[in-house]
């Protein structure tokens, strides 16, 4: 919900596995790969041509990233896809773009994208109310925080306080912080503007490639007499 509907306002073309409308192109993993070019090109100055592909500025979107990075194979995902922190690492130089995804739990995707993201967003709660959505979010820019989820830093503060008390207050919540990085909540209120399939999985399957082996015969139970 909320992905899409940034998607929505920004009104800007995007590269996504999910179709949220206006401008897309589809996403194509291919595209990370940065022309071929890892450490030891950049080290050795023996560059591979490589331009990305879509505008300045068009950023990339994937949903359900656990199923197309799980973490489960990060072995393979290094051996197949190494370039892709390359990528995620310059790809302010290359498109003048960023890198979003959601999943349902963090720590199920895999570690290399993980490693290079620098906010997280978890979603705490969403209702849809006559269009109108209303949302509770958390933002982390701590990994760890994210996924033990931990809460914002809160005290029961007297209303009237003697300095020493706000003095120790202000340490608390700098130690917690040093701890556990910024952690905000946040409630969202917006129109949601946003059309996408929350079942493109399904239509994704369906559309594949059939095999003779995988071919199913679907008959309908005859009525008793």
């Amino acid at each position: 919900m909320l992905m899409s509907n940034v998607v929505a306002r920004r009104k800007l073309p995007y590269v996504s596995n999910v179709d949220y409308g206006g401008e897309r192109f589809e996403f194509d993993p291919v595209v990370l790969n940065c022309g071929g070019n890892s450490y030891k090109n950049f080290i050795s100055k023996d560059i591979r041509f490589y331009e990305y592909p879509y505008p300045d500025g068009t950023d990339i979107y994937v949903s359900d990233a656990g199923i197309y990075f799980p973490t489960q194979y990060c072995s393979q995902l290094d051996r197949d896809y190494p370039q892709v922190c390359t990528f995620m690492a310059g790809s302010r130089h290359f498109g003048d773009c960023s890198f979003h995804f959601n999943v349902q739990n963090l720590n199920r995707v895999w570690t290399k994208i993980k490693e290079m993201s620098d906010q997280y967003i978890m979603c705490l709660g969403c209702h849809v109310i006559f269009g109108f959505v209303f949302q509770k979010v958390r933002i982390y820019d701590k990994y760890e925080s994210c996924v033990a989820r931990v809460k914002p830093f809160t005290v029961n503060l007297p209303l009237i306080g003697s300095g020493s008390t706000r003095y120790n207050v202000r340490l608390a919540r700098a130690s917690y912080e040093a701890a556990h990085g910024s952690i905000k909540t946040m409630y969202l209120f917006y129109r949601h503007k946003s059309d996408y399939d929350t079942r493109f999985l399904r239509e994704l399957l369906f559309k594949g490639e059939r095999g003779e082996d995988l071919c199913q015969i679907v008959q309908s139970p005859s009525k008793s007499k």
